[in-house]
């Protein structure tokens, strides 16, 4: 059995055996740090989720705001198994799962509580496939966003998201919703916007304008450029 080092990895572990969407996971980590956010706002507030519950609970709260509702037992029995791997598998049903499953019910709870209810929050993932379109249709391509479907599936046009461009972006903005600092003082746009660049940058991809422009075409100007160059250093910092 994989063993997960950090409580990253534990709550990455079991959305892939889970087979959850990125998006999904994108919105458990957005949980986990407006958690932290809300612990440094009120120092006075005892913080009572050690890290794998947080992050159980995150996931499992993120299968609902995505529309990918799984069963708690579906990651009760799978996190038991990694965070005791000398252990008995965990039953259902049982005293100690009856147990696990009310902390876990209860840890959520307080993250709803924490979320004021509202879980579903913007992510950068939301704005992907808008900017990859527009950057993408080049001169004598702009027919392959008009096909249908069994044509797009006769010929293999690919998502957007499966593009080389898309899947890079894609992955790095599933780095960012890691960050503290990304989540919290970035609107999810800007994040979305910032990550774009560094992806393009990262492929050779010159810009045809001014990168100030740029931001101002491929975000309909809904994004301040000050923000943007600063998450795009923000995003940098993960890579160092």
């Amino acid at each position: 059995m994989l063993i997960p080092s950090t409580s990253t990895s534990f709550i990455t572990l079991i959305s892939d055996s889970l087979r959850l969407r990125h998006e999904t996971l994108a919105m458990a980590f957005v949980y986990i740090n407006k958690y932290l956010q809300y612990l440094r706002d009120e120092p006075a507030v005892q913080d009572l989720l050690d890290d794998h519950t947080l992050g159980l609970a995150s996931l499992s709260l993120a299968t609902k705001a995505t529309e990918s509702p799984r069963r708690l037992r579906e990651f009760l029995l799978p996190a038991y198994a990694l965070l005791n791997p000398a252990s008995e598998p965990l039953t259902f049903p049982s005293a100690l799962y009856d147990s696990l499953r009310g902390t876990l019910v209860a840890a959520e709870f307080i993250l709803l509580r924490v979320l004021r209810f509202d879980i579903r929050l913007p992510l950068p993932f939301d704005y992907l496939p808008r900017f990859l379109e527009k950057m993408l249709t080049l001169d004598g391509t702009d027919h392959l966003d008009f096909l249908g479907d069994d044509e797009r599936e006769e010929v293999c046009v690919v998502d957007v998201k499966d593009t080389t461009l898309g899947r890079g972006v894609w992955a790095l903005v599933g780095e960012a919703v890691k960050s503290y600092r990304l989540v919290n003082l970035f609107p999810a746009r800007t994040v979305a916007a910032a990550c774009f660049f560094i992806v393009l940058e990262e492929n050779g991809v010159k810009l045809p304008t001014t990168k100030e422009a740029w931001v101002k075409k491929l975000t309909g100007d809904r994004v301040e450029f000050e923000d943007f160059e600063e998450a795009v250093e923000e995003v940098r910092n993960l890579k160092r």
